[in-house]
């Protein structure tokens, strides 16, 4: 791929930015290191990690596409060369707040150890749990740390509490699965990764949008700072009073 300036891959990312305002790169730590397998392989066993194209590819599509609005999938085995990676990209890393909760304090993904605010803090994705399915599932040990953590006493208060505790971080962007604001129950996840037959067939309905789950989320833009600038705008203009106006006849 090199050899052509990575032309491929500069075409996908061009075709892609055109159709979404944001671009999540999945798996990002394969740029600076991946696993290949020989071909052929029925197993994985002899596969080797290999050098990946590092940040050349990326300085390519710079100079091709110019800035692109990139959230980069750091999640799993992360070195120093893939941190290093990162930081030379400029883009922001994710925060999954379900990872939070089960080995202390010094655990990265909780929001007080949130060094920058370029990076997107999720409550979940498409590949965890709902929030209520998280709960559920969870050891007692790490519900009883997260309401600690989080100033509730109920587990079924969690749920609503990491989503407060996602939009009042310092991360740039915070993003939720519908689901999480429906407060759905574990049936509602989307992928359950290494399974086949019950993915992505989750579905919401027209009664789901409602003018208290937009009330809601408004709210809680209002209250942490994730307006935009015209929103805020908006927000901030005296409200008129209603008149009444008589005629004759």
């Amino acid at each position: 791929m090199a050899k052509d300036g990575y032309a491929w891959w500069l075409k996908r990312l061009d075709f892609t930015r055109r159709l979404y305002d944001v671009v999540r790169i999945d798996h990002f730590r394969g740029f600076e290191r991946y696993y290949a397998i020989p071909f052929g392989a029925e197993t994985a066993e002899h596969g080797k990690w290999v050098k990946g194209p590092d940040f050349a590819l990326w300085k390519a599509a710079k100079e091709s596409l110019g800035e692109m609005n990139v959230i980069a999938e750091d999640l799993g085995n992360i070195t120093p060369a893939v941190i290093r990676l990162l930081r030379r990209t400029g883009f922001p890393g994710m925060k999954v707040m379900q990872f939070a909760f089960d080995s202390g304090a010094e655990n990265p993904y909780l929001p007080h150890n949130f060094r920058t605010d370029n990076c997107v803090c999720y409550t979940g994705t498409h590949d965890n749990h709902t929030l209520r399915g998280w709960v559920k599932t969870n050891t007692d040990e790490a519900n009883t740390y997260a309401m600690e953590y989080l100033g509730i006493k109920k587990p079924k208060k969690l749920p609503k509490a990491m989503l407060r505790a996602a939009w009042g971080s310092i991360a740039r962007i915070a993003i939720a699965p519908l689901q999480d604001f429906l407060n759905a129950p574990p049936s509602a996840r989307i992928n359950t990764p290494s399974t086949l037959g019950k993915n992505w067939i989750w579905r919401t309905k027209a009664t789901d949008y409602s003018e208290k789950l937009k009330a809601n989320i408004r709210t809680m833009n209002t209250v942490y700072g994730r307006l935009n600038a015209a929103e805020e705008s908006a927000d901030r203009k005296p409200k008129r009073k209603k008149t009444t106006e008589k005629t004759e006849k």
